[in-house]
């Protein structure tokens, strides 16, 4: 059954005023949530700027103090100021040993290395690995200990 009357001309204009106005209020709603995230977004990274100035300023402080350091203790500074407290380097016949009852030098220690020392240094792994993976392979394909 057709329908009996035709919709008024203003009605139909009011109905597509009232979508468009929802598609704009929908558009600048998501607008305003895209500002707000990259707002956010840019405040990290400014804070992240001066966050990476300050690790700069303060590596480079760290630095500076370092070669402070290094200075105030050099042997010349130091034989300056030792010379200036009233020391003096000791003379052969002013040293005095001391011989302690029972006491032996143990022949198992060995003082730890460097690690800048340019002597090959074995692997890092744990001595409990006794076989490499293609050991561990080969006897696991064989059927051995699994």
């Amino acid at each position: 059954m057709p329908q009996a009357f035709k919709q008024a001309p203003w009605r139909l204009q009011i109905l597509s005023t009232g979508r468009t106005a929802l598609w704009i209020v929908g558009l600048v709603i998501l607008g305003g949530v895209y500002l707000a995230v990259n707002a956010k977004v840019a405040e990290a990274g400014r804070e992240l700027l001066m966050l990476q100035r300050q690790h700069e300023l303060l590596i480079r402080t760290n630095g500076e103090l370092s070669a402070t350091y290094a200075g105030l203790i050099s042997p010349e500074i130091m034989m300056e100021r030792a010379a200036y407290l009233g020391f003096r380097p000791a003379l052969p016949n002013e040293v005095h040993y001391l011989i302690v009852d029972g006491f032996e030098i143990s022949d198992e220690f060995e003082a730890p290395r460097p690690l800048t020392s340019g002597e090959a240094r074995p692997g890092m792994l744990s001595p409990s690995y006794t076989e490499s993976l293609g050991e561990w392979l080969s006897r696991f394909a064989i059927g051995g200990d699994r």
